[in-house]
């Protein structure tokens, strides 16, 4: 099982609503969990620890290598693993904390807002929306071609300077979905490969505006 923290719904019935965080490479549940205190107060707060140790410190949802050319690959096998993990651990966390199963949502960032894009696509029933920040849609961990995927709520946001996870990564493949899928809301700010204050206050109103009445 997955570790995490959580911070319970304060302001609604049971069963509550809930946000799945799911941090970056190298990160732990810990960073953002440190604003869970300024997430609306009706909603269950689960953060998650991600199964393996990165080189450097902190935890990896999956490998980051670099091939004798320096350029940089992902481990989709290990990356499809963790997402099962997150999948299998989800009636746990339903009947544990008395969770609203049909009021689902993901935040997450770099390594794990690739992770959210693909549970959300993959998993709808499971999933009703996303906040995917510095990441990209990875076509090689979903179950069908991009363009099928339909009637997708999300939130995602890049900063144009991001050295890390190269801005036209997630451009060129956010707005392909959003082709068909008009809800997709993809803003750009000018930051590297961080979350700034003006990116924050944008998916918290976006939160508001989306939620279920």
């Amino acid at each position: 099982m997955l570790s995490y923290r959580i911070k319970k719904a304060t302001q609604t019935k049971e069963p509550h609503p809930s946000l799945i965080l799911i941090h970056g490479y190298g990160s732990n549940m810990d960073d953002l969990f440190s604003f869970a205190n300024y997430l609306p107060e009706q909603y269950t707060i689960i953060s998650l620890q991600a199964p393996m140790e990165s080189p450097f410190g902190g935890g990896a949802w999956y490998s980051i290598n670099f091939d004798s050319n320096s350029e940089k690959w992902s481990d989709n096998d290990e990356a499809k693993t963790s997402l099962v993990k997150i999948i299998d651990q989800l009636d746990y966390f339903t009947s544990t904390y008395e969770l609203n199963p049909k009021d689902i949502s993901l935040i997450g960032f770099s390594q794990g807002a690739i992770l959210s894009w693909a549970l959300l696509l993959d998993h709808p029933f499971l999933f009703r929306r996303a906040i995917c920040m510095s990441g990209y849609i990875n076509y090689e961990l979903l179950q069908k071609p991009l363009r099928e995927y339909q009637d997708v709520l999300a939130y995602c946001s890049h900063g144009s300077n991001d050295l890390t996870i190269p801005y036209e990564w997630a451009k060129s493949s956010i707005e392909y979905l959003k082709v068909k899928n008009p809800k997709v809301v993809f803003n750009t700010y000018p930051d590297g490969h961080n979350l700034s204050q003006e990116n924050f206050e944008s998916f918290l109103k976006w939160i508001k505006k989306t939620n279920l009445e």
